[in-house]
């Protein structure tokens, strides 16, 4: 007994052997360990006692320490579990990021697109200003020098026509050597053919001439001048005057500045040559039948506005037939 008591762990541990061995039989037999009433009414054995025991006295332990187990478990399989989500959700973030990395590369490269769009509209635009330009550039060229050749072919055109008129005007402006008259007009140097008769010009009556037109003329229009050597020309012309022109300047109380001394001083002006040059060539300001001109302002006899019919007033002078 006293062996006992000293080792009754032994004993509880046998016994516990024991019952784990009952408690495992049954079991195995059954599949369903009976209720503590249905033991109790079937009468069972030692061991069968002994589980009634054990769930009686064992089992509340064993339950609680399978239940802290589970929960344990539980516990762990939700941890483990939430692990398991947070490990999935940075996948989750990573591929969103990759999902939305595509979409930034894709904006990216969407702008870059737009970028070189827009550059190579830039540059459609800027190569399209300079071909205008260029082509502004050459029409204007081409322009140019159409304007150009149209001014050579105008020059080259004009040439000849420039040459008439230079040459006419030279001649205009040369006293011929003989006049050539009908019965009623001065002819000019190509109607030669139709002259009744002609005049031999003498240097001094060419002279004489210039001089007159300046003495009377010398503040009068161009024409004035051309006109005062046609009034000389139609006295020369005509039966009823002398038949020279110094005959003509020179007949008594018919030209005031040879009577004041005037036409003596003068030195003829280029306009007054031109004008006599002119009128001897066959330029006509006045009618062949004009024989007079008096100056209104300055006429102190006025015989002649008088009795004779005007023909044409050239600035201060007026014209009689």
């Amino acid at each position: 007994m006293e062996q006992l008591k000293n080792n009754r762990w032994v004993v509880l541990l046998v016994g516990v052997i024991l019952i784990f061995i009952c408690a495992g039989t049954v079991w195995a037999s059954n599949g369903v360990r009976p209720s503590y009433a249905e033991s109790a009414s079937a009468g069972m054995g030692a061991c069968e006692l002994t589980d009634v025991v054990f769930d009686e006295v064992l089992h509340p332990e064993f339950i609680a320490r399978t239940a802290a187990w589970t929960q344990q478990e539980e516990t762990q399989q939700i941890s483990s579990a939430d692990k398991q989500q947070e490990e999935r959700q940075p996948a989750v973030k990573a591929k969103t990021v990759i999902k939305k990395n595509p979409e930034t590369k894709t904006t990216a490269s969407s702008k870059t697109a737009q970028s070189e769009t827009s550059s190579n509209v830039s540059k459609q635009h800027k190569s399209d200003k300079q071909t205008a330009a260029s082509t502004t550039v050459s029409a204007q060229k081409n322009q140019k020098s159409a304007s150009a050749a149209q001014a050579d072919r105008k020059k080259e055109d004009s040439a000849p026509a420039r040459q008439a008129i230079v040459k006419e005007a030279a001649t205009s402006h040369t006293p011929p050597k003989k006049l050539f008259f009908t019965q009623t007009a001065l002819l000019s140097q190509d109607q030669a053919s139709q002259a009744t008769w002609s005049y031999a010009l003498s240097k001094e009556d060419l002279l004489l001439l210039e001089r007159i037109v300046m003495a009377e003329a010398e503040g009068e229009p161009y024409a004035g001048k051309v006109a005062v050597a046609n009034v000389v020309l139609n006295r020369l012309r005509s039966a009823n005057y002398p038949d020279t022109i110094r005959d003509v300047i020179y007949q008594r109380y018919q030209f005031s500045p040879v009577q004041n001394g005037r036409f003596d001083r003068v030195v003829p002006s280029e306009d007054s040559v031109k004008a006599a040059a002119e009128a001897l060539n066959g330029r006509k300001e006045v009618t062949d039948d004009t024989y007079y001109f008096v100056s209104m302002e300055l006429a102190t006899d006025m015989t002649i506005p008088n009795t004779r019919t005007p023909v044409k007033k050239i600035g201060h002078h007026t014209f009689f037939k």
